[in-house]
């Protein structure tokens, strides 16, 4: 197991934040002495430990974690696909980084093509940003929603029961769920 070397990262958040060791120490109830080796990366810390640092300094976790050094820009030709979840439902990734908190991706809808939502297990946010067409989102006790060019929509996941795409013309959009599915 590799050892996480998080310690300038999280001095420069904490001094961001204008937060001494000794809040930190309050808000984590971990000791000042082990922050400040952590700081110094001369200790490697518990997930649980590291999880009570990120929430302390406001920082996702997953930041810390990430020691991904890949591209952050995503070309319009290198775009990969892949499918939503266990829907069956595929989407053009709009990132590198998938497993981060937030996924955006870019999907069409042919004139006509339905999508019936499939649960989630876990609670999710989703915006959706129409490009192209016309959409009917249904959301759970509500009259449909019609989104054309430069509409969007931000919604529960929860709630989502379907998106239709409607008139003669391909709908394309962007949609961002946080956290990803």
């Amino acid at each position: 197991m590799r050892e996480m070397k998080v310690g300038s990262e999280l001095r420069q958040r904490r001094n961001e934040l204008g937060l001494s060791l000794r809040e930190v120490a309050e808000l984590t109830e971990l000791s000042i002495g082990f922050l400040s080796q952590l700081e110094n990366d001369q200790v490697s810390p518990s997930l649980a430990s590291l999880n009570r640092i990120a929430n302390a300094l406001r920082i996702p976790m997953f930041e810390l974690l990430s020691s991904d050094d890949r591209d952050p820009v995503v070309r319009v030709e290198s775009r990969r696909a892949t499918e939503l979840g266990d829907s069956g439902t595929e989407v053009e990734l709009l990132t590198n980084f998938p497993n981060w908190q937030l996924m955006p991706f870019h999907r069409t809808f042919a004139p006509g093509e339905k999508y019936e939502a499939v649960r989630i297990d876990r609670a999710r946010e989703e915006w959706i940003y129409v490009l192209t067409g016309e959409m009917e989102v249904y959301l759970r006790n509500q009259d449909a929603h019609v989104l054309g060019p430069g509409d969007s929509i931000h919604f529960a996941s929860s709630r989502l029961e379907a998106l239709n795409s409607i008139g003669d013309e391909q709908l394309e959009f962007i949609c961002i769920m946080t956290p990803p599915a």
